[in-house]
């Protein structure tokens, strides 16, 4: 019984050895390929880093697809390797294996992918970028970073917002850096009596006064009703619009100017 064993493995272990020393050679240019093929994956993802870098401008972008590419091309190495093996089975095995695990993490991350691939689009279309003041999802401030996951914005008020990106893609966006001029609407009313001439310059004498805004003679004075014995005015003037403050103060100071020469003289 004993010897029964002690052959048994000795067979076992002289098949290994057999099955090994005759597919040393594959073995040996498998591993030769793989070598081959790691070489040129970095080399790959050093230069497709260096023109990602160029063409997006975004470190974070160019690391990520040289590092995708890299991945590709040494798994290919890989796979082949496999082959000349003769492991085709093993091959099969796990690129079933790989697509069951891909979709299974797709389908548990599809907010993370949303969030990934729209920051992906931001980062190559551009809409804002880093410094850029923009508006969206309700919150107005100064861009910080750009992240693949998501977007970090200072507000006005001096917080810190992380938005995802998906959310940030699928919303509209005000971008007041690119917006460089904006347009201030004012609706008032004057006395149905008042010399509209008079009026007009008075206006155009206010708009002129207050700082940042173009010519006074861009400013449009239109009389659109009469109701009553009041006439209602719209008065339409631009603003430099790098920031919102200078909008607000502009329609601020606008106001104040037009309310102290429209507003009825005290009778003596």
């Amino acid at each position: 019984m004993d010897n029964s064993w002690f052959v048994l493995i000795k067979q076992k272990l002289v098949h290994w050895a057999t099955e090994f020393f005759r597919l040393l050679p594959n073995l040996a240019l498998a591993v030769l390929v793989f070598v081959i093929f790691f070489f040129i994956a970095r080399l790959i993802r050093r230069l497709s880093r260096r023109m990602l870098l160029r063409i997006s401008e975004k470190p974070t972008i160019s690391g990520l697809f040289s590092t995708i590419l890299y991945l590709i091309v040494l798994m290919t190495g890989f796979f082949i390797s496999l082959e000349l093996m003769h492991l085709e089975k093993a091959v099969t095995t796990l690129l079933a294996g790989a697509g069951v695990v891909g979709l299974a993490l797709g389908f548990a991350f599809q907010d993370l992918t949303a969030n990934f691939i729209s920051g992906i689009f931001i980062i190559f279309r551009k809409p804002f970028d880093a410094g850029h003041v923009i508006e969206t999802n309700g919150f107005t401030g100064t861009v910080e970073v750009i992240q693949l996951r998501s977007t970090i914005i200072r507000t006005m008020q001096g917080l810190q917002v992380i938005l995802p990106n998906k959310d940030i893609f699928q919303k509209p966006i005000t971008n007041y850096t690119l917006s460089q001029r904006r347009r201030i609407d004012l609706t008032f009313t004057v006395p149905v009596k008042s010399n509209t001439k008079e009026t007009i310059a008075n206006i155009q004498q206010a708009v002129a006064e207050v700082q940042g805004l173009g010519n006074a003679s861009g400013t449009e004075i239109h009389f659109t009703e009469i109701s009553g014995d009041n006439v209602k005015v719209e008065v339409w003037c631009w603003v430099e619009n790098t920031m919102p403050e200078s909008f607000y103060r502009a329609r601020h100071e606008i106001i104040q100017k037009l309310q102290a020469v429209l507003a009825p003289k005290p009778e003596t």
